[in-house]
């Protein structure tokens, strides 16, 4: 994006297009995106409006207990790594 931008500067320096011209593609190239995000934060909103959380949060919370509950393996690799990091344990 930033060579879209750069390219129209360098279009403005060249002399094949006025600064008007040049403000009006960039003020065009910048509506576009602010579409595009607009765009994205609708599909997004859809995509969550369609989840269930009454029956997602469950089961997302039988997970997290399954891979760092009491007696974990997991849990306790975590931990070696993090001890091992900070210098072992003294």
């Amino acid at each position: 994006m930033k060579t879209d931008r750069s390219a129209i500067l360098q279009l403005v320096a060249l002399g094949r297009i006025t600064p008007a011209e040049a403000e009006r593609l960039l003020l065009a190239w910048n509506e576009g995106r602010e579409a595009l995000w607009a765009l994205t934060a609708c599909m997004i909103a859809f995509i969550l409006a369609q989840v269930h959380l009454d029956k997602l949060l469950p089961g997302l919370a039988h997970v997290a207990r399954l891979l760092f509950g009491p007696g974990s393996h997991l849990t306790h690799h975590a931990l070696a790594v993090v001890t091992q990091l900070l210098g072992g344990v003294r």
